[in-house]
């Protein structure tokens, strides 16, 4: 029988056949090579299990949605699927640095405390240009961030993240009813419970495509959401920022200033 996977990495597809190679030849590519892909292929009408299956390398698992269902439940599917200790998440058009799980697993064995391990990353625009992106820092039992007045895991993208399954399966999984901001939701139920560990380098290059990130529609149509299902919390502890989320969503107001504050020019660090 095989050996068990430490990490078992999850990666949703839809219709990326041309930016797919990229994404998975960063994980086999990992210094630490005890892990298993796979590849949740979200209904794809393209090369998509073509190609994925065309790879020879006994690590990678292809698994077919045959009708589109988004992002959530996609990944809901792969962590069913998955055998590792350790869950971690990588986007179809995004790359891992090769010393990146490495990194993680090794914080996670010094640290056995954590929940998750995350670090930040390279954003890469599609004119080349390159941004730091320092992703947020997470206070257990914190839903508001003080300084940004936000949703404190607002900008911690899944791809730079390690999360011990065990804390997963406690708190559940993605929220399928969330057109948006799933993976947001997903870590405050962690953060309220679990410590996260912030490693302080990039180790992602995550790269500027279209996708559902920018979906104006569903961002503010989970914006909503979110206000309603932490209501009862919100209430009780940040009041303010029940009435400042709920009319910045009706008014149609960008978050744009947060994100700024989280990006800076490689080089001005």
């Amino acid at each position: 029988m095989a050996e068990t996977p430490a990490v078992s990495v999850i990666l949703p597809t839809y219709n990326r056949a041309r930016l797919l190679p990229r994404s998975l030849d960063s994980v086999l590519a990992q210094t630490y090579s005890n892990l298993e892909i796979l590849v949740v292929d979200d209904g794809s009408e393209d090369d998509t299990e073509m190609l994925v299956k065309g790879i020879s390398d006994a690590r990678i698992r292809y698994v077919r949605l045959e009708m589109r269902s988004g992002a959530a439940r996609a990944r809901n599917v792969g962590i069913g699927h998955a055998r590792g200790r350790s869950i971690a998440f990588q986007d179809s058009d995004d790359e891992w640095l090769p010393a990146k799980l490495e990194r993680q697993m090794y914080t996670f064995e010094s640290q056995p405390d954590a929940a998750v391990v995350y670090s930040d990353m390279y954003r890469v625009l599609a004119d080349g240009r390159m941004f730091y992106h320092r992703s947020p820092t997470i206070v257990r039992g914190c839903l508001i961030n003080p300084e940004t007045r936000y949703w404190q895991t607002y900008m911690l993208g899944m791809q730079c993240a390690v999360v011990r399954r065990e804390c997963l399966e406690r708190i559940g999984l993605f929220d399928q009813t969330l057109p948006a901001f799933e993976d947001l939701e997903l870590f405050l139920r962690l953060a309220a419970h679990y410590d996260f560990v912030h490693l302080r380098e990039p180790l992602v290059n995550y790269h500027e495509t279209a996708g559902l990130s920018t979906d104006r529609r569903a961002e503010l149509g989970a914006r909503h959401r979110l206000v309603r299902k932490y209501l009862g919390v919100l209430l009780r502890t940040t009041p303010l920022f029940v009435v400042e989320e709920t009319a910045n969503a009706l008014l149609r107001r960008s978050l744009l200033p947060i994100v700024e504050r989280h990006f800076q020019p490689v080089g001005d660090r």
